[in-house]
């Protein structure tokens, strides 16, 4: 099947940053509209796709915390970075649909900054919230660099 070959080419990928095969290769080998992409064009727009179903995800989570008035103080400014972060591949997304593939590769890495500054805000709190976030926020990065890793194929 081409795409078993399409998504090694992307789990293998230099650009993927941060690398982490074996997060690649389970989570697209585990999902169907992955696995049945019948070429690459197809399945970085899915893989783009999934990655802003995780940022959504997450984005959900942390808005629930920022609710909370003892969480609220320091997850605003996490909340506000996983807007961003939903944003920038909501972004992407669409400028693949216009074959802007070196703008939505912009996008999806600029939202390392995001995660970047999230760990930094939470990353010495051990509560269970921020500690879930943290997870969280690692599980981004593997999807920003799985999206960023595929957009780079589009051009090659």
């Amino acid at each position: 099947m081409a795409s078993t070959k399409d998504i090694d080419t992307i789990c293998n990928a230099d650009s993927m940053i941060p690398k982490n095969k074996t997060f690649c290769l389970q989570t697209l080998t585990a999902y169907p509209p992955a696995v049945s992409a019948p070429n690459m064009a197809k399945l970085v727009k899915i893989v783009v796709g999934l990655g802003e179903s995780n940022a959504n995800k997450t984005a959900d989570f942390v808005a629930g915390l920022v609710k909370e008035p003892t969480f609220k103080q320091y997850f605003k400014a996490c909340n506000d970075a996983y807007k961003l972060v939903v944003w920038n591949f909501r972004s992407a997304r669409l400028e693949l649909e216009d074959n802007e593939t070196q703008t939505a590769s912009s996008d999806i890495l600029v939202s390392l900054d995001d995660t970047e500054m999230v760990k930094n805000t939470i990353g010495k709190n051990t509560d269970k919230a921020s500690k879930t976030l943290m997870e969280m926020t690692l599980v981004m990065e593997d999807f920003i660099g799985i999206a960023y890793a595929a957009v780079d194929q589009i051009d090659k």
